[in-house]
């Protein structure tokens, strides 16, 4: 079933039962300025990675510290406040995750500008492969991206056991998920930077450009 986009009025290639969870939380202390408002290519970062997210997810819901407005988003993308001040992602997933009873949950942090519809995809149908698997976790270098993975409804249980428990590691609560990985080509692992400092930004804006 195709998706019509709230961004160009086009038909693409979004997954009929996925829900998207941006994670804006973090007040981007290292970067000296909130990440989602930085700019790429003259939009703030929020914008671009919400725009790609539409090209998969059928619903959209943006997780902040406290409820912000963002006057430059769409009406259709929803944002609400984590569940508990001064969290953390855990937090923040399960706020979105509670939000939408759609069955996938993709939830992505905004330390990921250069992610796109490549990943996306590739992890829907890495998901897809797995019905046992309660998640599929990007992996490069060894390194496994938990903040930018996609889900199945049911793990909201798992972080919200976290929350309860004053949990706040991430990797805690997936640890106790039956996890599957998604391995990117080489060309891809630039889509998987994670930004948190000026000199990230930078290197993303450049990268952007190649």
């Amino acid at each position: 079933m195709a998706m019509i986009s709230v961004w160009n009025g086009q038909s693409n290639d979004a997954i009929t039962d996925c829900h998207a969870v941006v994670l804006c939380g973090g007040a981007g202390r290292r970067m000296g300025a909130r990440k989602e408002l930085l700019d790429f290519n003259g939009e703030p970062l929020l914008f671009r990675l919400c725009r790609s997210l539409s090209n998969i997810a059928r619903q959209l819901t943006v997780v902040t510290d406290v409820k912000r407005e963002y006057d430059f988003l769409p009406r259709e993308v929803r944002v609400i406040a984590d569940q508990v001040a001064d969290f953390g992602p855990v937090a923040g997933i399960c706020a979105g995750m509670a939000a939408s009873s759609f069955p996938l949950q993709l939830v992505v942090a905004c330390d990921y500008p250069l992610a796109g519809p490549q990943v996306w995809r590739a992890l829907a149908d890495t998901l897809a492969l797995h019905p046992e698997a309660d998640a599929v976790l990007p992996e490069v270098g060894g390194k496994l991206h938990p903040l930018c993975a996609l889900y199945r409804s049911r793990t909201l249980a798992t972080w919200q056991a976290a929350l309860d428990g004053g949990n706040k590691r991430v990797m805690a609560a997936t640890e106790r998920m039956r996890i599957v990985s998604w391995v990117p080509e080489d060309g891809a692992t630039n889509a998987l930077m994670n930004m948190n400092t000026p000199e990230d930004y930078r290197l993303a804006k450049e990268r952007l450009r190649l």
